[in-house]
């Protein structure tokens, strides 16, 4: 089953946009010094490890929500969350507009299009959060701060500072190892359209007008910022390689996104889970 999914994973890459393909090539060959830093266990790698493992097993036993940034949030009620335990990505502080939400953690890795457009907004979060080490550089380096290495190759992480965190083309795959690693053993995904309205082809780049409507509020990207179209079947290859892990060790990870597309999770009705 592993195998069988590393293999679709493979044959997914290698359809990938030249773009995308280049853009990945010229990010490894550029961050060979964030990769021997994060290797040396010296300095700042060590006190960033160390805290990292203090998240290990945090909420062993426990169950977890996943909030992708998709319109689809809009369709929940966020007061049935304030009990439980929430995994946020990108931009999800922007709900706090909304609705007054934020989540317990926060996760952001894409460099190009949330980082480095983005981080001076991501600087003065002050929930735990889990960054790119590659671009460790742009930020303060609070206590509440913390960054994974990410490898651009098939796997699942069971332990993100041993063997890093996987890809997987979306940021909802870091969160989903960020889940296992903290020991949840139930965990449900939400606003996880998985329906984008592109102007491009999948892994190409798109300037914003301003006026997507991809996300949970309007102006998500502004007028002339980037944003990369995502490339489904390699998302998608990637949560198999993650169900397979989560079933063969009797976990739960299920789809709770209203109305979504995304297709290789079991299907559970989100009002459903609450009493």
């Amino acid at each position: 089953m592993i195998l069988s999914n590393y293999n679709r994973y493979i044959i997914a890459i290698k359809n990938m946009s030249f773009d995308r393909f280049y853009y990945a090539l010229k990010r490894r060959i550029t961050n060979i010094p964030s990769v021997i830093a994060w290797n040396s266990n010296v300095g700042y790698s060590k006190k960033n490890k160390k805290e990292l493992r203090k998240y290990k097993n945090i909420h062993n036993g426990e169950r977890c929500f996943i909030l992708a940034n998709g319109p689809s949030l809009n369709k929940v009620d966020f007061d049935l969350l304030k009990s439980e335990y929430t995994i946020g990505m990108n931009r999800i502080y922007l709900m706090k507009k909304v609705n007054g939400f934020m989540p317990n953690y926060l996760a952001c890795i894409d460099e190009k299009c949330q980082l480095k457009q983005f981080y001076d907004e991501y600087n003065k979060l002050n929930i735990p959060c889990f960054f790119n080490w590659n671009q460790r550089g742009l930020f303060d380096k609070k206590n509440n701060q913390h960054f994974v290495k990410v490898k651009f190759s098939a796997g699942f992480s069971r332990d993100i500072v041993k063997s890093q965190t996987y890809n997987g083309a979306s940021v909802t795959y870091t969160c989903i190892q960020l889940a296992y690693y903290m020991g949840f053993h139930e965990v449900y995904l939400i606003g996880k359209d998985h329906e984008y309205k592109c102007p491009v082809k999948a892994g190409k780049t798109s300037i914003s007008d301003g006026a997507e409507k991809n996300h949970f509020i309007d102006g998500y990207y502004k007028k002339g910022q980037v944003w990369d179209s995502p490339t489904y079947e390699v998302e998608e290859c990637a949560y198999k390689i993650a169900r397979s892990f989560f079933e063969k060790e009797k976990k739960v990870i299920k789809d709770a996104t209203i109305d979504g597309k995304l297709q290789i999770f079991e299907k559970v009705d989100f009002y459903s889970l609450f009493n």
